[in-house]
């Protein structure tokens, strides 16, 4: 089954597979044509450079040291250049002011800062692992990626057009 992918690289895929990160933020509307469906989501081979921010603004909400870890890491048998899990995209807003997107909430749902995260907020929700991982290799932006019927079929997922 063909489904809609996108791909982040780590920690924040494994941030959003685990539901932690609720505000996926980009500089472009790539999420709005997806808006109340499910997409898969694919962890990018390498880590994205933010000099450990995510970690202290984690800790900031009160998570500690291995809440964090745990948090940052693909469960036993996902790994990178593979789709992981499915998420529900919600609806994307648009944030100029630097001010605003430096607000608690909002910092805290991106788990970055305010000044490094793109000007579109979209919301990501009922984020779930899928029971076993799929290879598959990540494109820029949405592309279709196909995940096994057995696995469209118990999460309930729509094959796209």
């Amino acid at each position: 089954v063909r489904v809609p992918c996108f791909s982040m690289n780590m920690p924040f895929a494994g941030l959003v597979a685990h539901g932690y990160k609720t505000l996926e933020t980009r500089n472009h509307t790539m999420f709005v044509p997806l808006e109340g469906q499910t997409v898969a989501l694919h962890v990018g081979r390498r880590t994205y450079p933010d000099g450990g921010a995510h970690r202290d603004i984690m800790a900031r909400d009160g998570l500690s040291e291995a809440d964090i870890d745990r948090l940052t890491t693909l469960p036993d048998g996902a790994a990178r250049g593979t789709i992981v899990a499915l998420v529900d995209v919600g609806e994307t807003v648009l944030v100029d002011d630097v001010a605003e997107r430096s607000l608690l909430a909002v910092e805290t749902g991106a788990v970055a800062t305010g000044a490094a995260m793109g000007r579109y907020l979209t919301t990501m929700k009922n984020a779930r692992f899928l029971d076993a991982p799929v290879p598959t290799r990540g494109r820029p932006g949405f592309f279709d990626a196909a995940i096994p019927r057995a696995l469209a079929e118990k999460y309930g997922v729509a094959a796209s057009a």
